[in-house]
């Protein structure tokens, strides 16, 4: 699937995007490329900004591709300084709450732990096709 951009947000002001991925090993990567070229066209002003929402949406897509089942529907949402990531997948399962304190061995649990981290909120609701993950983040602004 060629994750076509499935449309924009009426909202007055708000920049919105969405794409749906196939749930294989080639989403994450994907996923980065589509939210690495949004943010470039949204003119967000501090490369680290996008650098981390990046690396957030690649870890929530790397999750659904592993944990939950069917096409992974990934969108952002930016008003005003508050950006919105979700990323959907038809599995009801909720993922674990991040713990504060994890094994200094401990092989998963990480991205959950770096999305918390990076994020201003984070959760997860479920509805009857699925779950959605999501994360919000404050940018710094908007170059002109």
């Amino acid at each position: 699937m060629d994750a076509p951009r499935l449309g924009l947000v009426g909202r007055s002001g708000a920049r919105a995007a969405a794409w749906e991925l196939s749930p294989d090993l080639r989403a994450p990567g994907r996923a980065r490329e589509l939210t690495r070229g949004e943010l470039a066209a949204w003119h967000l002003a501090d490369p680290a900004d996008i650098d981390e929402i990046v690396l957030m949406v690649d870890e929530l897509v790397a999750n659904a591709v592993v944990h939950g089942k069917g096409p992974i529907h990934l969108s952002l949402l930016l008003e005003g300084l508050l950006l919105r990531g979700e990323i959907t997948d038809e599995s009801f399962i909720r993922p674990p709450e991040p713990r504060t304190e994890r094994e200094t061995d401990a092989e998963d649990g990480r991205g959950l732990l770096l999305v918390a981290a990076l994020s201003a909120d984070t959760g997860c609701r479920t509805d009857p096709h699925g779950k959605t993950v999501w994360f919000t983040r404050v940018v710094s602004g908007l170059a002109s």
